[in-house]
């Protein structure tokens, strides 16, 4: 009787808190089932499955991935950025290692690179960089870290060093992580990428979403533009942070929290999508709005400019009379808000989970291919670094 080949475990990390559970989710939907060739041996079949990381996910969340007969479990310890040092990371490194180690995977596609060194070396495994301290901090604050948080650098440093490969989901980002941390042997951009979402006929309500108690969102600014706007501006996503600490707002109208279904939902009838974001190594939630033919209006930063040239106003994210005659103009002009939303549609469509998946598929089938190769290195977790402290910022 001729022997099947067993399926190849992969394990993705997420958390509950901000975009990385969609990109964790969609990306293990768009990869279960798929095979995957490498040189020298039998093709296998994905089997994903995630891991969590961080504040336990919602009921919404946990039956989502259940719908999608993906396999979740659960690290029930801080995200990198929610620890106050060094010392605290590590003790999460090392639930992180045994929780890993307990799931058995065959690959491990990490989006937390501080975690990476205390996963045993001798599973392959990718380091997903979707932010970093040092570069929300320059870009949000104009600064270099402050001294305190110093620590959190290096972590990264040595996540990013230790893995077998490192992605990135735009170029724009994989510069800023290259201009802080030096050159990375294995970079690879791989774009993000979203289900389409199916368009319905349009309200005159625009829409932005985003987790707002995160500075790099920019709520303020974007909260003047809304006022004097023609067509009023609804936000989706969170006020209040991860300690609970809440933003306040003067002109938008908030919606809270939405699952993903009504997310897309309202995504689906949005003539016009804003994000006045500072920082944004990516930005799925721009994608989504495309993807429904929205007519973009985003703020002038290099993530942008790449992904969406020629498909979008962009206007200086600090200046909300800029954000609001943008806004206006579309508002007041049907053809070129028509436009400019079949426009980000076309383009939307270069960034299909199908092509993702693809451009993944090879990537690990090069880290099995390498990593089967070479000598693997003693498998114990790093010391703690210096013994600095202070509170994380995503």
């Amino acid at each position: 009787m001729r022997s099947l080949t067993p399926p190849l475990r992969l394990l993705i990390t997420a958390d509950a808190v901000g975009g990385v559970w969609r990109y964790a989710m969609d990306a293990a939907r768009a990869l279960n089932g798929r095979a995957l060739a490498v040189p020298g041996a039998a093709p296998r079949t994905i089997a994903a499955s995630l891991l969590g990381i961080g504040p336990d996910p919602s009921q919404r969340q946990s039956a989502e991935a259940a719908e999608a007969g993906i396999a979740l479990s659960w690290a029930h310890t801080p995200l990198d950025w929610q620890v106050d040092g060094p010392e605290a990371l590590a003790r999460s490194g090392r639930i992180v290692a045994d929780t890993v180690a307990q799931a058995a995977p065959d690959i491990l596609h990490l989006n937390n690179p501080p975690f990476l060194p205390f996963v045993d070396p001798q599973l392959p495994r990718i380091a997903a960089a979707h932010s970093c301290m040092a570069t929300w901090w320059r870009a949000v604050r104009g600064q270099t870290l402050p001294a305190d948080l110093v620590w959190h650098n290096h972590a990264t440093a040595r996540g990013l060093a230790a893995a077998d490969a490192v992605l990135c989901p735009s170029r724009a980002f994989a510069d800023d992580i290259t201009a802080i941390y030096g050159a990375l042997p294995d970079l690879h951009v791989v774009a993000n990428a979203s289900r389409p979402v199916m368009a319905a006929p349009k309200d005159q309500r625009v829409l932005a979403a985003a987790r707002w108690w995160d500075p790099a969102k920019n709520l303020a600014v974007l909260d003047a533009a809304a006022e004097g706007m023609i067509w009023p501006l609804d936000i989706a996503g969170p006020l209040d942070d991860p300690a609970g600490h809440a933003v306040a707002v003067s002109h938008v109208t908030a919606l809270g929290v939405l699952d993903h279904h009504t997310l897309r939902r309202r995504l689906a009838r949005a003539p016009v999508f804003v994000s006045l974001s500072l920082y944004e190594p990516f930005g799925l939630a721009v994608l989504e709005a495309a993807t429904a033919g929205a007519a973009l209006v985003l703020s002038d930063i290099p993530t942008h400019r790449e992904l969406w040239e020629d498909c979008a106003l962009f206007v200086d994210p600090n200046d909300p009379a800029a954000a609001r005659d943008a806004v206006n103009r579309l508002a007041g002009d049907p053809v070129a808000r028509g436009r400019l939303g079949l426009l980000a549609m076309t383009r939307s469509a270069t960034f299909s989970p199908a092509r993702q998946a693809e451009a993944l598929l090879a990537l690990y089938g090069g880290v099995l291919a390498r990593h089967a190769d070479r000598p693997q290195p003693d498998a114990s977790p790093p010391a703690p670094a210096s013994p600095e402290s202070g509170a994380a910022r995503p």
